[in-house]
């Protein structure tokens, strides 16, 4: 590719995607083409630089998606997901890549993925942080080694303005645990509650915070009679989450059609 890789955002004007911005202003493989919000937002028309703490670039918020992907090399979506099928639809149409960041991706949505990624590679996961896709393999790991031998417990913790519970990330720290060890949905519970009989020895919690500002915290707890062994992730900065999405944007550049995860960008 001659020059960046022009990225449009979408969802450009929430925490995540003024992250992504302020990371584009300082990359040197990648520029921000556009910045998209929703047509009812107050943003619209403001400088895209301004509004995410930076001096002004000149990109001002637009509604007109198809515009914006047309333009643009790849795309970066961390909008809501009741637009992602739009989103899937326009970047198919445009033959763009995509990186889609949306939380609160329910079963539905991601057979949207799976359909739109046989036309334009996709790179989709639940978090696009470094550290935390490293928290997935190493759950991965701790998972095989230990097997039933193990009480797990998943603990998110997130800001208070967070709507999905659990998060994204516990989810998916879900799914790794139960594929490893062979188990399914019914061992599963989220928190605990009354007089209860004594613990199943295939049960996995999920115990989701929500309070305060805290960016994300994910621990994976595993306790035997004799040791407890703790995986953890605490993000100190949402640019984490920005860094590797535009990480995933430039490794869509060239790619072949295909639905991708953190795990192949980072070759995990």
């Amino acid at each position: 590719m001659a020059g960046k890789n022009r990225i449009a955002v979408i969802g450009a004007s929430g925490r995540m995607g003024k992250a992504i911005i302020q990371v584009l202003s300082q990359s040197k493989e990648s520029e921000l083409s556009a910045a998209v919000v929703g047509k009812e937002s107050v943003c619209l028309g403001l400088d895209a630089g301004l509004n995410s703490g930076l001096k002004p670039n000149g990109i001002l918020f637009t509604s007109d998606l198809e515009r914006a992907v047309s333009e643009a090399d790849t795309v970066i979506d961390f909008s809501l997901r009741e637009v992602l099928q739009e989103v899937l639809r326009t970047c198919v149409a445009a033959g763009k890549p995509v990186v889609v960041g949306t939380t609160g991706i329910t079963a539905e949505h991601k057979k949207l993925l799976m359909d739109a990624s046989s036309k334009i590679p996709i790179v989709y996961s639940p978090n696009m942080s470094v550290g935390v896709n490293l928290l997935f393999k190493l759950t991965e790991i701790a998972a095989r080694v230990m097997g039933d031998l193990a009480d797990i417990e998943i603990q998110d913790i997130h800001h208070r303005h967070k709507k999905d519970s659990p998060s994204g990330t516990a989810e998916k720290l879900k799914a790794i645990l139960l594929e490893t060890l062979g188990r399914s949905e019914s061992d599963v519970i989220h928190g605990r509650h009354g007089i209860l009989p004594e613990r199943d020895p295939k049960e996995i919690a999920i115990h989701s915070f929500r309070a305060g500002e805290v960016i994300g915290d994910h621990t994976v707890f595993f306790f035997t009679p004799e040791e407890r062994i703790e995986i953890s992730h605490k993000a100190q900065d949402r640019k984490t989450f920005a860094v590797g999405s535009v990480r995933a944007a430039e490794f869509l550049v060239g790619r072949k059609n295909g639905l991708y995860d953190m795990f192949s960008v980072l070759g995990l």
